[in-house]
């Protein structure tokens, strides 16, 4: 716990800066690093094994897909080879005179068709188009080409060309009423060099994806160049290659790993025909993540033992500047203070400048003692002057009040002006008293108030919202007075509409909080920052005047730095000013 305890203040108050942590940090690099490292290498040398057996396998897959393929095809060549060397076959192909079903056979011809359909399950129908009859002979008897309803195959591949290699076209399957996709092989049938027809095997989509063994881990495309013209997905069949995500990015007869998926491709020279396998890694990811995470664990365990080890070390190499500090410390209040060493590179830096720092603060304290010294003479003067006849200056203002009753017949705005002024004099001259209570105050400032009315014809209403249970508390003269004027001359005076000025009061923690606030014209920012620079000086300047400022200087020096005044002021809004003293009754 006590280790715990040190290694926090250690952390909180030297902000890494201290020559405990750099250590910490240094040793920490030198046995990390290598740890990490070894880690990071084991992980991209396991991962790139990953990616070889995930691209060796789906190479494997493609390979395993066009033998199965290339098979397929050629069982299927051979047997349209056979069907175009049968007699019957032979006899039909040459014959151009009209057929009747009991010439040539033609049921031994059907009957000849219909066993590769029955020995195959991939093989959904064969028929044979012969060009000199224009007659097509299938599994059900014969029928005109005119008529034929998978015509549109037969077209599709007399189109390409004699010269094509293309023996595999997708066709439409439309003898159950609607049209369906289906591979069909085309074979021509020779007599030495004429071509006399053709025999066209027709497969089904999907047995053909059971007879090509064709996994769900994978997606298996076969094309052409131009079209998928088989797929495991078969709502692919028929799309353009280019909806194969990462095909363009793929060369004939390579792998390659994108994204988060493999692509193989593996060209037949014969046919030209394609076969591509897409393969989704995610299961391969997830083995890698499961691999990253114990790696994780690892290193975060390696970590915590780092920094523990680190920290003893750290702790036994720090603990004589430690002791050092503990002296200086010991005596920080007469020195610099504690919190100095925040502001220091180091320690050692710190323990360098302790010496120079406290001998200028010492210099400092001794400057700013002769001048409030010299200012404290100098306010004894003046308070020694202003007690020379108060008596006087009151009761000459009470004949001129007493004048002007008898001039005017009555009350007017010359005597209450008159004695409004005699009792604020008389509250500054008689009362020698540095403390007052704040009901004394607001009498003060009321009295002022009257007098600011009559000069402005009532251009500004003031409204008092002070608690009576915060007037017996006790506060320094002449502080709310000053602050009210400032609001009259530079926040009321200018505007063209009437002015308001709200004083509101209320206690806190034990702390008195007056807050005066007008609608005048505000400060800008500039204004409200050189105001609160000017507040922070540690003393009152004799040049300064009665205001803001004096007010401000005047609460700290009293009850101490924590109290004051705080300015808060937006342009064409108003002003806030709040008052803070200590709550005191006795």
């Amino acid at each position: 716990m006590k280790i715990k305890m040190e290694i926090k203040k250690y952390i909180l108050d030297y902000k890494f800066n201290s020559l405990f942590i750099k250590n910490l940090r240094l040793l920490f690099l030198l046995l990390i690093v290598p740890i990490m490292g070894t880690v990071i290498l084991a992980y991209y040398s396991y991962m790139n094994i990953q990616q070889n057996e995930v691209k060796s396998y789906n190479e494997s897959i493609v390979s395993d897909t066009m033998a199965g393929l290339e098979r397929i095809i050629k069982e299927a060549q051979t047997q349209m080879i056979y069907i175009g060397f049968n007699s019957n076959v032979e006899l039909y192909m040459y014959d151009t005179s009209e057929i009747k079903e009991f010439n040539y056979k033609v049921k031994n011809i059907s009957d000849m068709l219909r066993l590769p359909v029955i020995s195959k399950d991939y093989v959904d129908s064969l028929y044979i188009h012969s060009h000199k009859s224009d007659k097509v002979v299938t599994i059900e008897g014969i029928s005109d080409y005119s008529n034929f309803g998978e015509k549109d195959g037969l077209v599709q591949y007399y189109n390409q060309g004699a010269s094509s290699k293309n023996r595999i076209l997708l066709t439409n399957n439309t003898r159950k009423g609607y049209p369906k996709k289906q591979l069909s092989i085309f074979q021509n049938i020779r007599y030495g060099s004429t071509s006399t027809g053709v025999v066209v095997m027709n497969l089904k989509m999907e047995e053909l994806i059971k007879e090509l063994n064709i996994g769900k881990e994978s997606h298996i495309f076969i094309t052409d160049g131009k079209q998928i013209l088989f797929s495991n997905d078969l709502e692919q069949i028929a799309a353009s290659i280019d909806s194969i995500e990462g095909y363009d990015k793929l060369n004939n007869n390579s792998t390659l790993i994108y994204k988060n998926y493999c692509l193989s491709s593996k060209v037949n020279s014969d046919n030209g025909l394609e076969v591509v396998s897409y393969l989704d890694m995610s299961t391969y990811q997830n083995k890698l993540s499961t691999l990253r995470n114990v790696m994780l664990i690892f290193v975060l365990v390696m970590i915590l033992i780092t920094i523990g080890l680190g920290t003893i070390i750290s702790m036994r190499i720090f603990a004589p500047i430690g002791t050092i500090l503990a002296a200086i410390k010991e005596y920080s209040s007469v020195l610099i203070g504690e919190e100095a060493i925040l502001k220091e590179k180091d320690e050692l830096m710190y323990i360098m400048n302790t010496i120079r720092k406290t001998v200028d603060k010492k210099k400092d304290v001794d400057k700013e003692l002769s001048e409030r010294v010299r200012l404290l003479k100098k306010a004894q003067v003046v308070a020694l002057q202003s007690q020379i006849n108060p008596h006087f200056l009151n009761n000459t203002l009470d004949t001129m009040n007493w004048m002007a009753i008898g001039l005017l017949g009555g009350d007017n705005e010359i005597s209450e002006m008159t004695s409004a002024l005699s009792k604020m004099l008389r509250m500054t001259l008689e009362n020698t008293d540095t403390i007052i209570t704040l009901k004394a105050e607001i009498e003060h400032c009321k009295n002022y108030l009257e007098i600011q009315k009559k000069r402005y014809e009532n251009k500004f209403e003031v409204d008092f919202r002070i608690p009576e249970e915060l007037y017996n508390c006790k506060t320094i003269r002449i502080i709310l007075q000053p602050i009210i004027e400032n609001a009259i001359y530079h926040g009321i005076k200018p505007l063209s509409n009437k002015g308001i000025i709200i004083v509101e009061g209320e206690l806190q923690d034990e702390i008195v909080e007056l807050v005066v606030s007008d609608n005048g014209l505000g400060m800008t920012e500039e204004e409200l920052q050189a105001l609160n620079m000017t507040m922070k000086r540690n003393f009152i300047k004799e040049s300064e005047h009665i205001g803001a400022t004096n007010v401000n200087q005047r609460l700290k020096l009293y009850f101490g730095d924590e109290y004051g005044i705080v300015i808060k002021s937006k342009e064409g809004i108003g002003t806030k000013v709040i008052i803070r003293f200590p709550y005191i009754t006795d």
